[in-house]
């Protein structure tokens, strides 16, 4: 599960109009919004090759053999 209880919170500051547009996502996914932030802070974290990357970057190259798995992160992750 992609939320636990015990997590550290995070602060952040958004004008209004974005905080009611967090809002209203949040609300079409039937999340609150923490859990809707939390959700986001997930995903866009992940490991992965955002959809359509090999498509868009790569097309250009038939031979091109797309991996299975993304590679390793760079950096460690924060401790």
């Amino acid at each position: 599960m992609w939320y636990v209880r015990g997590m550290p919170q995070l602060h952040l500051y958004v004008s209004d109009d974005v905080a009611e547009r967090i809002r209203e996502q949040a609300e079409r996914e039937s999340l609150t919004t923490s859990r809707y932030l939390a959700k986001l802070a997930v995903e866009s974290t992940e490991s992965q090759w955002p959809p359509g990357y090999f498509d868009t970057v790569c097309g250009s190259c038939p031979d091109f053999q797309v991996p299975d798995d993304p590679p390793e992160p760079l950096m460690e992750p924060w401790a």
